[in-house]
């Protein structure tokens, strides 16, 4: 299998991927592993995990972490099982991911033009080099457009880089024609987003997930393309299974400008600052949005129950209440569920809430409140999703 056909050749990485090394950490999944998912590794193991666990269905994290997250996992369980969600640690980068996505398979002559449209403005218009830009035909549905964050000038690691990916990849929809926001996938924001790897298959269409070059981006067909993707294919520029690049790549004017526009954008939305929370106001349902009341209010399934308390519990946080009131509302909660947590496990939930000085905040793409909000599908008819992103591109 062709996983990392030029990591034998090239040497030692560039020196701003050296910088970054201790940034080296993934989290592996695998529809062979056990688990699926939450199997941290190094970024140098990722080729022999897709080894040992077979070509289909293999994903890693699209940020890297520091060991860090390794104590996190030592210390986070859900049901009883080490878990990465709510991971909010410093994270970086070595790509920025854009995945575009057809809404029917149909389409997928669409979402090739619109592939086909971002290289050009990142390429022409913005003046990427060639060796920073890589393109992928997903194996189903889709294409994945990586851009080296090189490009971007000094990238350092973050609590934020992920939100500032979001409003990069925000800027580069506005860039585009109004009909690409059909194909352009903006909800891969979350901290800890799984990415199918390179020369992996997709268990539905049987096709692999294959790197195409500049040419074939231009000018293939998607019959070309997906014969292309029949078994893998040899990658170029890039190594450890296609998570880190090996070309040396620059800064490039146009998009160190859009970086630091994206930045500033963030750091602008921030709102209060944590130690000065407001007040909560009203009643506690008056403080959650409609998928956390209706957490707050509803059933939930014995297996789901951490889940929902370390939301719950992170709401009423940033609402502005106290460690005790947020115990309080949780011991409420909890004892209307069918089958309680223990106080032991409650405990635990509400210390992982309250004991960082930052308060997490369970984003709007998030699998489990996306489970139960109303607005899953339709974000922008939500008055406080418009709230939280006012530059999102929809008037309130």
């Amino acid at each position: 299998m062709a996983i990392d056909s030029d990591a034998h050749t090239l040497g030692p990485p560039p020196p701003a991927v050296a910088r970054r090394r201790r940034f080296g950490f993934v989290d592996f999944a695998a529809a062979a592993q056990p688990g699926f998912r939450n199997h941290v590794v190094r970024l140098e193991d990722v080729p022999q995990c897709v080894a040992r666990y077979g070509a289909d269905e293999c994903y890693a994290s699209i940020f890297c972490f520091s060991d860090d997250v390794l104590l996190y996992l030592a210390e986070h369980r859900i049901d009883g099982r080490p878990s990465i969600a709510g991971y909010d640690g410093k994270v970086w980068a070595p790509f920025l991911p854009l995945d575009f996505d057809a809404p029917a398979s149909a389409d997928l002559e669409a979402v090739l033009e619109l592939t086909r449209q971002t290289f050009r403005l990142l390429r022409e218009r913005w003046l990427a080099p060639a060796s920073a830009v890589h393109v992928y035909f997903s194996g189903a549905k889709g294409f994945h457009l990586l851009i080296d964050t090189r490009v971007f000038g000094r990238v350092s690691a973050a609590r934020d880089l992920p939100r500032v990916f979001s409003q990069l990849r925000l800027e580069v929809l506005r860039a585009l024609p109004g009909s690409a926001r059909r194909c352009f996938d903006l909800t891969i924001g979350d901290k800890v987003r799984l990415l199918r790897l390179p020369n992996t298959r997709h268990r539905g269409s049987r096709l692999f997930k294959v790197k195409l070059h500049p040419e074939e981006v231009l000018t293939a067909g998607i019959a070309d393309i997906r014969a292309l993707a029949v078994s893998p294919r040899a990658l170029w520029g890039v190594r450890a299974a296609g998570l880190l690049p090996t070309a040396p790549v620059d800064p490039v004017p146009a998009l160190v400008a859009q970086f630091a526009r994206a930045r500033r954008a963030v750091r602008r939305a921030r709102g209060p600052h944590p130690y000065r929370l407001a007040a909560p106001v009203g009643t506690p349902e008056t403080s959650l949005c409609a998928a956390r009341r209706a957490m707050w209010e509803g059933p939930v399934t014995p297996g789901n129950r951490n889940n929902v308390a370390i939301r719950l519990a992170s709401a009423f946080r940033l609402a502005g209440y106290s460690r005790e009131d947020g115990a309080a509302l949780l011991a409420r909660w909890n004892q209307r569920q069918r089958v309680a947590l223990p106080d032991r496990e409650l405990q635990a939930v509400v210390h992982s809430a309250y004991a960082r000085p930052f308060p997490y905040m369970y984003g709007c793409h998030d699998e489990v409140i996306r489970a139960v909000c109303p607005y899953a599908h339709a974000l922008h008819d939500c008055a406080d999703y418009r709230e939280l992103h006012p530059r999102s591109g929809r008037a309130g």
